[in-house]
């Protein structure tokens, strides 16, 4: 069995009406995926749901948020505590020559931990897994993406790494120092 393992990570913010959040009492991340295959291309679909009871206390704080924060502005709310849930798209390509056997591919959690941060925003950080059969030719490297994440798989053919690349994480090792510019007109 191959696996592959990736870090994902939401922060969520709460309007200053909910007060500011001092704690994630349960936190529950679920994979809910299936497995298609479709013209020949693998992949995992499906989402990441996620569940959280909020404590919160009275106050105002200012956000500063950016765009890779999550406004929810829908929470059940008793007293001092607010529950909400929340979906995230999850997306697996497998690698080009992955051959569909006996055992379905899938996706596992851990880690999962939630915490307050400075900004009074609540990020909640989980670890998957992604465990699949061995493809049966393999290629020199394959790509596996999530939708916010690219992971490239090493293989048994892999390039001599250098200096250089050694010290970058193995998903930014060979990657060429270029880019394209591009001019938008209105």
């Amino acid at each position: 069995m191959n696996q592959v393992n990736w870090n994902l990570k939401e922060v969520f913010y709460f309007p200053e009406s909910f007060g500011v959040p001092t704690s994630a009492q349960r936190i529950e991340v679920k994979p809910q995926v299936e497995f298609q295959q479709v013209n020949g291309v693998s992949s995992l679909y499906g989402i990441y749901h996620i569940a959280a009871n909020v404590t919160f206390t009275p106050g105002e704080s200012e956000h500063h948020g950016t765009s890779e924060w999550i406004s929810i502005e829908d929470l059940d709310v008793s007293g001092e505590n607010g529950y909400f849930e929340y979906a995230v798209p999850l997306f697996v390509e497998l690698p080009p020559t992955y051959v569909h056997g006996n055992k379905i591919p899938e996706i596992e959690l851990s880690d999962v931990q939630a915490n307050v941060t400075d900004e009074k925003a609540l990020k909640v950080e989980w670890q998957v897994t992604c465990s699949y059969e061995k493809p049966l030719v393999r290629e020199s490297s394959s790509i596996v993406s999530n939708s916010s994440t690219a992971v490239e798989l090493p293989t048994s053919e892999e390039k001599t790494a250098t200096k250089e690349d050694a010290d970058l994480p193995f998903f930014l090792r060979g990657l060429k120092d270029a880019y394209s510019v591009y001019e938008v007109r209105s």
